[in-house]
């Protein structure tokens, strides 16, 4: 009987923690250009932390047929006036290819911009540069 118990609750603790793992990694709709879907999440920079800064995270799909390369920007925003814009990113995505986070270097940060800043009325975040060329393929 003990061990029915040990195994529901296990059972139990592998759904839960599923759960919220998947829910962890949801991302929002930003923009759609030429034919890049751009996503985002906001995380904390370091989880234990009193007030770390935000990290934002991008997912970036390529939503057509052919391989495509891309340059951009992120910039941080202050009642529309640029605060901070990110060193540009250059990749290739193969067609419907999605990228994201850390892996393929799509992670943002700028030092005192916290999840507290973030949800500010005042500020924002935008794509302020995108170059996306075809390209025959992904070296």
């Amino acid at each position: 009987m003990q061990n029915h118990f040990y195994v529901i609750v296990a059972t139990a603790l592998i759904l839960l923690g599923g759960t919220s793992v998947f829910a962890q990694v949801e991302y929002h709709e930003h923009d759609t250009i030429d034919n890049v879907l751009i996503e985002y999440r906001w995380q904390r920079e370091r989880f234990f932390a009193r007030d770390p800064n935000a990290v934002l995270n991008l997912k970036v799909t390529n939503l057509s047929d052919a391989y495509l390369e891309l340059r951009f920007t992120a910039g941080f925003y202050r009642d529309k006036q640029l605060m901070f814009e990110t060193a540009e990113q250059a990749l290739c995505l193969q067609p419907w290819q999605s990228k994201r986070g850390r892996r393929a270097d799509l992670r943002f940060t700028a030092e005192g911009i916290t999840m507290g800043t973030v949800e500010q009325e005042w500020f924002s975040w935008d794509i302020p540069m995108m170059d996306v060329r075809l390209v025959d393929d992904c070296e």
